[in-house]
């Protein structure tokens, strides 16, 4: 009996990774930012934060006056360019040398402080909540229920919540050589080189966890929200995301509008 040819890609075989940090240990990804401090924005998934403010402002219906919460800020760019719209509000990070950036380049009505934004924060109404480009959210399958618990927390009943996390099915489909993928955590795992000051470079180990639309709306109502959207985006080129467009296997994250019950 001939066998037809099969359909696998025979170099589809396991990568040898380390395992990720265990709970309970510092997010791996404060290193980085330690590493970067202000340079992180040179990052080029740092470049459309004004595209990815004007979508935000129109999916969370954001005003003058109003605070918003980021978790997992970064340099806070994004409460930066929300500033200069009248829109206050406080960004928390893991990194000391991310949070020193955000406050020598501090706008008015925005404060910024160091928190594991996977640990309870106390911290409550607030007119929006927000965790985008994995500032927060995406460091573990035991991780992100307790960010998006702290985004439920943040806002009043009915308030809105937006987020974002690797699209599960964009990182299986474009494995670079050396990339690691668990099929059972969604977990993709990567090597990279980083870039520092004075051009030195680090190499270190990113887990990034990814989720496909149907996991994400059960992490989403799990937490107390119903979701409003899902959308397939890009760092900077957010489509409208209160439009019913459809996410595509090649959109590399999804965009979450939530409300709290």
């Amino acid at each position: 009996m001939t066998l037809p040819p099969s359909w696998r890609d025979h170099a589809d075989e396991p990568a040898q990774r380390p395992p990720p940090p265990p709970p309970g240990q510092p997010p791996y990804y404060a290193a980085i930012g330690d590493f970067q401090g202000e340079l992180y924005d040179r990052n080029a998934f740092t470049s459309g934060t004004v595209v990815e403010v004007d979508a935000l402002v129109e999916a969370l219906g954001l005003k003058a006056g109003q605070h918003v919460i980021d978790l997992g800020c970064g340099t806070g760019r994004h409460l930066r360019e929300l500033a200069s719209r009248g829109i206050g509000g406080i960004g928390l990070d893991s990194s000391p040398a991310l949070i020193s950036a955000a406050r020598r380049a501090e706008a008015p009505g925005v404060f910024f402080e160091v928190a594991d934004v996977r640990e309870p924060l106390g911290l409550d109404g607030f007119d929006a909540a927000i965790c985008l480009c994995h500032g927060g959210l995406g460091t573990g399958p035991a991780g992100d229920p307790l960010v998006v618990a702290n985004l439920h927390n943040a806002v009043a009943a009915g308030g809105l919540v937006a987020f974002t996390v690797f699209h599960a099915l964009f990182a299986a489909r474009h494995l670079a050589p050396g990339d690691g993928f668990d099929t059972v955590s969604l977990t993709h795992h990567q090597p990279a080189e980083v870039h520092g000051p004075d051009d030195e470079r680090r190499s270190f180990d990113l887990w990034t966890s990814a989720h496909t639309v149907p996991g994400v709306v059960r992490l989403a109502n799990d937490a107390g929200l119903d979701v409003v959207s899902v959308a397939g985006v890009e760092p900077g080129r957010y489509r409208p995301v209160l439009a019913a467009s459809p996410v595509r296997l090649d959109d590399p994250e999804l965009l979450v509008v939530a409300r709290r019950r």
